[in-house]
């Protein structure tokens, strides 16, 4: 069965519940009948040219490589002020801890060659988007879950296990990583900062951490931030776990690559996605 990239993009939103496109998805070159697509979490300039010459009806990647997706990506990050809030955080202090992400992501998007990665494609009138969102919320709801699942009295070791144990997670060369307590600590309350756009950094964990949160989620996180963070909770029994990017993006866009497929898309996986299917 052949579907357009509006389809497509449409199923994205079916799976999360979402009504709107995120800012950071798009449709870079559409397409009407789409029968065959090559998914990647970065798929670029390379990948565009190796689909079509390999005569894939679309690329379809994860990380927004241009176009408005790129530009514009700075409004989903005020879901970094939505989770903080979600979890006491007043709203004061949580706009001021997603201020500098903000600004840094306007500014990155103002200064990019967004053209590029679309443009190659262009030229080669070769079928191009990018879902980024969705497939994050989706990865973002299977870390509750497994926050949910466990004792009220489980350690923070025993998270970064159940973790592990995400068929992604375990077939990663990357492990789960405690950036900041110990495995003994009490887990406590837990914020599951993904689908935010990108990480919190420094000042979002601590934004928790002061109103009550015990165990901060990323999937990545800067040396410097976990620096920064050793310093101010060293000796307070906070805990940041780090899942690792590619892994947990693998996780929804898994899940997405499947409903694809029962929609009769033939996917073949390449840059990340696939791991643990």
């Amino acid at each position: 069965m052949a579907l357009s990239t509006a389809e497509i993009m449409e199923i994205s939103l079916d799976l999360v519940g979402w009504d709107e496109v995120p800012a950071d998805s798009g449709v870079h070159v559409p397409a009407d009948a789409v029968e065959t697509a090559l998914v990647g979490i970065d798929l670029e300039s390379p990948e565009i040219q190796l689909a079509h010459r390999e005569g894939y009806d679309l690329v379809l990647a994860h990380h927004p490589p241009g176009g408005d997706p790129r530009v514009n990506f700075a409004p989903v990050l005020d879901k970094q002020i939505e989770f903080m809030t979600d979890h006491g955080v007043p709203e004061e202090r949580a706009e001021a801890a997603a201020s500098s992400i903000i600004s840094g992501m306007e500014h990155a998007g103002h200064s990019a060659n967004y053209r590029h990665d679309p443009s190659i494609a262009e030229h080669l009138d070769q079928p191009y988007m990018n879902v980024h969102l969705a497939p994050d919320e989706l990865g973002r709801r299977r870390f509750r879950e497994v926050a949910d699942d466990l004792a009220d009295d489980a350690t923070v070791g025993a998270f970064a296990d159940a973790l592990g144990e995400i068929p992604e997670i375990d077939e990663a060369i990357t492990d789960v990583e405690l950036r900041l307590g110990e495995r003994e600590n009490d887990l406590g309350e837990v914020a599951i900062h993904h689908a935010a756009g990108t990480n919190g950094g420094s000042d979002v964990a601590s934004a928790y951490f002061d109103n009550g949160v015990d165990t901060v989620l990323y999937i990545h996180v800067g040396a410097g931030d976990t620096a920064e963070l050793k310093e101010e909770y060293g000796d307070e029994g906070k805990n940041l776990v780090v899942t690792g990017h590619i892994a947990s993006d693998a996780i929804g866009m898994n899940e997405f690559i499947d409903a694809l497929e029962e929609a009769g898309l033939d996917c073949d996986t390449v840059s990340g996605c696939g791991i643990g299917r």
